[in-house]
């Protein structure tokens, strides 16, 4: 690793930790200990869940993305499928930070590993029975979500790129507070395994790739199934795709008096990016994510702005 890219690196991952306090102190050992995992691992370069299709890193090889993402939303998707308003004029805010990095175990094989740290608030105006306003609450929560981690093999290259990936999800926030309508997670610990291709329609700066999978969910939460299409163009620094992703639980949508955050849900996400190559081991990214379709979900765009060092 070249010393400005360690630099950089490391600059831009203590950045997106000292946002706010960090609330896993005075946590027990198993807690601190996870938390320490992650962050060794984000500084060595071995750490959104991002989607980088079926092909794997090069032994010592990797991709690291330090991103942030914003979401404001005054709208729910209920458990018919309809956009309504959230309950007592609600409004949601979600500044979420990000590091997401590749890392080529073998040419083979890929440890792949997302930490993200929220900023979320939710604020309410309540009104009486003759609609006149008595008073608005606003709940702050930040903190560190759950730690994504997979293995991706490579099965094939010939004719089209195929892989398998095993792994899950990873709780680093415990703290009990079953009214909060702003949970950093879910508390519980989720495994999935999925099937990855990819191809390239060189000579045409084209590419496609696509994934779909399973996930065991922890908990009283029901088994979801998960799907993703992402077709890219180069044109010349430059690199615009454009990404479908959606999540299918296995459960019911049932109609509840307060859409969650987490939960049984469906949502169909909509995503065009681009990408700008600023040297042959940094870029740029933009993105915006359409919440198109789902149910008992938040509806609204989210804005994402990232950094990412390759090699």
């Amino acid at each position: 690793m070249r010393e400005e890219e360690l630099k950089l690196i490391i600059g831009f991952t203590m950045l997106t930790l000292s946002i706010k306090p960090l609330r896993i102190w005075g946590k027990p050992m198993i807690y601190r200990s996870l938390f320490f995992l992650a962050i060794c691992m984000t500084c060595l370069g071995l750490t959104s869940a991002a989607f980088a299709g079926a092909w794997t890193q090069k032994k010592g090889g990797y991709y690291f993305k330090v991103g942030a993402s914003y979401l404001n939303s005054t709208i729910d998707i209920d458990a018919n499928g309809k956009q309504i308003q959230k309950a007592n004029m609600g409004e949601l805010r979600d500044l979420n930070y990000s590091t997401y990095l590749e890392y080529g175990l073998l040419d083979r094989l890929t440890l792949v590993s997302s930490v993200p740290y929220k900023q979320l608030r939710d604020t309410r105006i309540w009104r009486d029975l003759n609609e006149v306003i008595t008073g608005t609450t606003l709940e702050r929560r930040w903190g560190f979500g759950d730690m994504d981690m997979r293995l991706r093999w490579l099965l094939s290259n010939n004719p089209v790129v195929a892989s398998i990936a095993v792994g899950g999800k990873i709780p680093l926030w415990y703290e009990e507070d079953p009214s909060t309508l702003v949970p950093l997670s879910s508390k519980k610990v989720d495994a999935d395994v999925r099937i990855l291709l990819g191809q390239s329609l060189y000579p045409l700066p084209i590419y496609v790739t696509g994934e779909a999978g399973y996930r065991v969910r922890g908990g009283d939460f029901s088994n979801e199934g998960f799907y993703a299409l992402e077709v890219g163009i180069t044109v010349d620094r430059f690199l615009f795709k454009g990404y479908l992703s959606g999540i299918r639980t296995f459960g019911t949508c049932n109609p509840v008096e307060e859409v969650e955050l987490i939960g049984d849900q469906n949502i169909l996400k909509l995503s065009p990016g681009m990408i700008y190559r600023l040297t042959n081991w940094m870029e740029l990214s933009v993105e915006m994510i359409r919440i198109a379709a789902g149910c008992n979900t938040s509806a609204g765009n989210t804005f994402l702005f990232g950094i990412a060092f390759k090699r």
